[in-house]
């Protein structure tokens, strides 16, 4: 069977989210500093705002890759036992490893056990693991998935009904957003099932349902992707003007529901229909200027690639040495608080994230801890099986 291209841009895709994900964490830090002026405040809303596309990107990428590459065939046992060993083993050894750094240990006994157990499920361990749980949902669940979508494929004919298919998706995804962040917080909605209200209602930021749109998004893209590129950089004039006017009105909402200096980030949440519109024109600015990156001589593309190859080691620990660096910038006042400070905490653990997941990776076990980081970027210029770390 030929091998399929290597898509070259979901490094750089995956590179930007990583970044992406750290500056936005970066800002929860720094918006919380006492004295912060009003518009160094609203200037952190509206960096947030920009930077939303991180978590929707990296589901993208993994329906993409993954409807890329098993779409036809499939092996599922061989399949999600590697998942498993990439994905799993290292996301359950830091949510160890976070656990004892926040003194949640105390000692080997049921209690703890049991502690453990549930911090895994729910991805509690640390506030960025959640990810974790809810992006695993995908790789179990997609037989099931690809099931679906090649039905639809095959049962719906013609561009009319295929572009009917896409926007009632869309129509019917933006429903459950505004379920999710109207409907169930204005009347208090639970299930008597506890397991079902923690599944569909507490813990609906990591299900998979309220970012499945983007994983089929990612699956459609797969099976056009030359047709893709092209749609991309001959719109990009309309997509910068979808994405200007979406950008503008969740910077209106922001605004409305703040109150003086004090800027309320859980506006910013994915999870709500005007996010979801802002969200998908976000993201095909961000491919296209991934495509732009890949045709051009930049030195930044070695770089860029590297990150992406690395993204998921540096992802999970990089919360972790997010801590130690504002231990750090806390000695001093003009880089524990500001704008200038928050790029240099930026910087600082964009950097000591990534360099300590290449640096893990070239252990003899540095799967166990990174995923396979290393095993795919030896083999990137041939594998057409990408794991976790290239669906990041």
């Amino acid at each position: 069977m030929a091998r399929k291209e290597r898509i070259v841009e979901l490094d750089y895709v995956r590179s930007f989210a990583f970044l992406a994900v750290v500056y936005q964490h970066v800002i929860g830090v720094y918006i919380r500093k006492p004295g912060i002026g009003e518009e160094t405040a609203f200037l952190f809303g509206m960096l947030f705002h920009l930077l939303k596309f991180a978590v929707p990107a990296f589901v993208f990428v993994t329906g993409l890759v993954l409807f890329y590459n098993y779409c036809d065939r499939l092996q599922y046992p061989r399949f999600i036992q590697k998942r498993f060993t990439e994905i799993v083993v290292p996301y359950a050894i830091w949510s160890v490893v976070y656990m004892a750094t926040y003194h949640e240990l105390a000692g080997f006994n049921l209690e703890t056990l049991w502690l453990v157990l549930k911090k895994w499920m729910t991805g509690t361990a640390s506030y960025h693991l959640w990810f974790v749980v809810m992006i695993f949902q995908f790789y179990l669940l997609y037989p099931l998935l690809r099931k679906l979508f090649r039905w639809t494929g095959q049962t719906v004919r013609g561009r009319g009904g295929r572009a009917l298919v896409v926007g009632a998706g869309a129509l019917a995804y933006a429903a459950l957003m505004w379920l999710s962040y109207r409907y169930i917080p204005a009347h208090s909605f639970r299930f008597d099932l506890a397991w079902l209200d923690a599944y569909l209602i507490k813990y609906r930021d990591r299900n998979f349902l309220y970012y499945s749109f983007y994983f089929f998004m990612g699956g459609l893209v797969a099976l056009a992707l030359p047709q893709f590129r092209v749609f991309l950089q001959k719109r990009w004039l309309w997509l910068f003007a979808a994405f200007g006017v979406t950008y503008a009105y969740v910077g209106y909402e922001l605004v409305k529901h703040s109150g003086g200096p004090i800027v309320n980030l859980n506006v910013a949440t994915s999870l709500k229909p005007s996010m979801f519109f802002y969200t998908v024109a976000q993201l095909l600015i961000v491919y296209l200027l991934a495509v732009w990156v890949g045709k051009s001589r930049s030195q930044w593309k070695k770089w860029l690639t590297m990150i992406g190859h690395y993204s998921y080691g540096a992802y999970l620990i990089h919360a972790l040495v997010l801590t130690y660096v504002m231990k750090l910038l806390n000695r001093w006042e003009w880089a524990a608080s500001g704008f200038t400070g928050s790029l240099i905490a930026f910087v600082l653990c964009s950097a000591l994230s990534f360099g300590l997941s290449y640096g893990l990776a070239k252990l003899p076990f540095g799967a166990w801890l990174v995923g396979a980081a290393e095993k795919k970027k030896n083999g990137s210029a041939v594998s057409t099986e990408p794991g976790f770390k290239r669906a990041m």
